[in-house]
């Protein structure tokens, strides 16, 4: 496929117009199979498949079963309606500082940014923009929202006073302060305000010609938007530039090829949850070539790390989503997860979890929750994907004995309403 013309949507604009309910219906009558048949084969309850036809919401993983059976992608899934209202969430207060600091006011002139008065202290920034790295990755949110937004203001600052190679490097630490400010609100959700932060990232990261950089804020953008399930649009921005940033293999440095990987390793992700499942392999294939050249899990730019372990977690992880929760687990077992960054291993124990699960392992799954509470409880309140766990274990403990108070406790946690 040639990804340098491919357009970010096609048919799906099409299939958009129509609901979510009456696209299901209209699939399930043109392949002439009952709600029980669909079920069946989709892996679900009928109750599933009537919630949806009577208009109810599911998961998008239900939507990714379904989309299996019929042969469509994923996204013809998607809603194109207006989401129902939410209430005031206090949110609003505790993001202030960070919005204010990314997202500021635009005059005629351009953005209004509140800058920092101090005086220019090049080392004491990198230091900062260190801290917020060391932070995130201990799962130290807090302190990331606390830090954030004035290590982003003192970069604007630094960026508008000095010139010449000091003003370059400001504009370098600017752009990995807002990558890591940005990875930070994708964490909490805050998908729109993360590509703010993240698109910044990337002008920056092209302003001072750093292309490793520019690929790592492209990949964390890929991630936000897989976040909104826009699946095709980053199968399409990552392939893409990873085609144009290609190195040549007999002479690719370390860095050029963790950049490259990694874009393949996201493109892969996409098309795995878009029901494209050869497109997906063939992608984790290329991803896993880079990575055996590097022949270990290494540091890369972006605070992150790329190697065999972390493309073998993104393999496990297409598996589990094309349904083959088996297959991911004889995949998890031969990982040797020493090497990846804390965030990654525990996306990866997630992962575990949600396979067990599926499997008929609802207890081990249940450990492997209780062990990343106590490992990393801030990042694991964040994760949606680990109170619809936690609600799976629950519906299958509750089918063979009463729930025990740990397990009250953990669904309790995680915000899983019972």
């Amino acid at each position: 496929m040639d990804y340098s013309t491919q357009p970010p949507h096609g048919d799906d604009d099409a299939a958009a117009q129509e609901s979510i309910k009456d696209r299901v219906v209209e699939l399930r009558k043109r392949r002439g199979l009952t709600q029980e048949v669909l079920a069946e084969r989709a892996g679900l309850s009928v109750q599933v498949i009537r919630k949806i036809e009577q208009g109810g919401k599911v998961r998008m993983e239900t939507y990714h079963a379904i989309a299996r059976v019929f042969g469509v992608r994923t996204v013809w899934f998607t809603s194109p309606e207006t989401p129902d209202p939410t209430p005031a969430h206090h949110r609003d207060t505790v993001l202030f500082d960070i919005r204010t600091a990314i997202n500021p006011p635009a005059g005629l002139s351009g953005r209004l940014f509140s800058m920092d008065s101090s005086p220019p202290n090049l080392p004491m920034l990198e230091s900062a923009v260190a801290s917020i790295a060391n932070a995130y990755q201990e799962n130290e949110y807090d302190l990331v929202a606390r830090v954030a937004p004035a290590a982003v203001r003192s970069a604007h600052a630094h960026v508008s006073v000095l010139d010449g190679d000091q003003q370059r490097a400001a504009v370098r630490l600017r752009g990995d302060a807002l990558q890591l400010t940005g990875r930070y609100l994708v964490q909490i959700r805050e998908h729109d305000l993360a590509l703010i932060a993240l698109r910044d990232a990337l002008s920056d990261a092209i302003r001072v010609g750093d292309q490793a950089l520019a690929a790592a804020a492209i990949g964390q953008q890929g991630w936000a938007l897989l976040r909104q399930a826009r699946f095709t649009e980053v199968e399409h921005l990552c392939m893409t530039t990873a085609e144009e940033i290609e190195p040549r293999m007999s002479r690719a440095s370390p860095d050029e090829l963790a950049a490259w990987g990694y874009l393949l390793m996201r493109a892969s992700a996409a098309a795995a949850r878009n029901n494209r499942s050869e497109e997906a392999a063939d992608i984790q294939s290329l991803a896993a070539s880079a990575a055996a050249r590097l022949g270990t899990d290494r540091d890369a730019a972006g605070h992150m790390r790329f190697g065999p372990a972390t493309v073998g977690m993104n393999g496990m992880q297409n598996e589990l989503i094309a349904g083959n929760p088996d297959v991911a687990l004889e995949m998890s077992a031969g990982l040797n997860v020493d090497g990846v960054t804390p965030n990654t291993r525990q996306r990866h124990e997630l992962d575990q979890a949600k396979a067990r699960v599926l499997v008929g392992d609802a207890d081990g799954a249940e450990a492997t929750l209780h062990d990343l509470r106590a490992d990393a409880p801030e990042w694991l309140r964040q994760q949606r994907a680990a109170r619809e766990i936690a609600e799976d274990i629950w519906d299958a403990t509750r089918k063979k004995r009463k729930p025990s108070q740990e397990l009250r406790d953990l669904t309790e946690f995680l915000g899983v309403p019972l």
